[in-house]
């Protein structure tokens, strides 16, 4: 999972991959917008089949929540 989501946000944002770490914030550290993370979302929806509903989404603020959050849901 954590491989799909640093893919996913290499593309998205065009960072390079050690710029992506597990503590790293949406907002502070990759200046994304509401757009940004729903973007993200169906992204990654699309690959994983993982849909994270709207009402979630305020509750990750890090790479790592996001993975924690999707292989929780995978299981």
């Amino acid at each position: 999972m954590q491989e799909i989501i640093i893919k996913n946000l290499m593309a998205q944002l065009d960072l390079e991959r050690d710029a992506i770490k597990p503590e790293s914030r949406f907002v502070e550290d990759f200046s994304m917008d509401s757009l940004d993370m729903v973007e993200m979302l169906i992204d990654l929806e699309k690959e994983t089949g993982i849909k994270v509903p709207v009402e979630e989404v305020g509750d990750i603020h890090t790479v790592g929540e996001l993975i924690k959050h999707l292989e929780g849901k995978q299981a």
